[in-house]
């Protein structure tokens, strides 16, 4: 009994502290000044970049192709970017916004950049950080296309100040787009952005999140990771050492775990939200370790 009272007590300290620092984050980092746009369809689609999601594009694409999409990564450098023409474009990546054509060790990174800057001839919201603003690739987008006419892409620029708290402090300060919840993975922050939009319905493809299974220890200890796309030729991946750009080190087993914790808790503090706003999130992923929301088939 006494050990339970401790624990609630502990707990609400920590709720108390957690929400004080969130928001004194607020104050030093965030911009009060935030353009969410409006959207254009009641439906929308975000399509993860999972090996499932070339299933549902085989088998539920006229469906995709009617909501309004969201698309991540390196999605830009797949066919199907021009194929289906995204209303909307999610990266959070630090790896995006440090390339220059002095820092261009990362490839992949250079042939989405590249794609993003002379493929996209349509309307398109691209969602970035505050960070992100004067980096190379909004500087490109903000230019001429290659074609000679000017970039329809809009550039929407979130705060990516992680919130934590009481619930009714992080659903207040969410709706606001003045903090959002901690983001290990792109699609947890188009899940916040679309619920924010407040969509009638948001479904989920291409969420897999299976990166457990192609985890590996080599004989010299080192933690490697085989991350596969939809997009990916059969053995174009392989196991290759995980690596933070901004600490510049290979990870850890117990901090890959921990972000893995971290990505799936995410989605238990967006479910949270989306009830809050009265959106409804569907997990249509053909396979998927998701399970905060509601799975469906189409």
């Amino acid at each position: 009994m006494l050990e339970n009272l401790v624990n609630a007590v502990s707990g609400q300290i920590t709720t108390f502290i957690s929400t004080l620092a969130s928001l004194l984050k607020i104050l030093i980092k965030s911009r009060f000044s935030v353009d969410i746009p409006a959207p254009q369809r009641p439906v929308c689609a975000i399509l993860g970049n999972g090996p499932s999601l070339r299933q549902s594009l085989e088998n539920d694409l006229a469906f995709i192709r009617e909501a309004e999409l969201y698309c991540v990564n390196n999605f830009a450098s797949s066919p199907e970017y021009a194929l289906l023409q995204p209303m909307n474009y999610a990266l959070l990546d630090p790896a995006f916004f440090l390339y220059s054509e002095q820092n261009n060790d990362r490839k992949d990174v250079e042939k989405t950049i590249r794609c993003l800057v002379n493929m996209t001839t349509w309307p398109m919201n691209l969602f970035v950080p505050q960070s992100a603003r004067g980096c190379y690739l909004v500087q490109q987008l903000t230019g001429k296309h290659p074609n000679g006419i000017s970039h329809q892409v809009k550039t929407v620029f979130y705060n990516y100040t992680v919130v934590r708290g009481y619930a009714w402090f992080r659903h207040f300060v969410f709706r606001k787009g003045w903090g959002m919840p901690q983001s290990q993975n792109i699609l947890a922050a188009s899940l916040y952005l679309a619920i924010t939009r407040r969509f009638t319905d948001i479904y989920l493809f291409g969420a897999d999140h299976s990166w457990h299974e192609e985890i590996r220890v080599s004989d010299a200890n080192e933690l490697l990771m085989k991350q596969e796309h939809f997009y990916d030729k059969p053995g174009d991946a392989t196991h290759i050492p995980i690596y933070d750009v901004v600490k510049k080190e290979t990870s850890r087993m117990s901090a890959q775990f921990a972000s893995l914790s971290k990505a799936f808790y995410s989605y238990e503090i967006l479910r949270d939200y989306a009830q809050y706003m009265n959106v409804r999130v569907l997990n249509a992923s053909a396979k998927s370790y998701v399970d905060a929301f509601t799975r469906i088939k189409i």
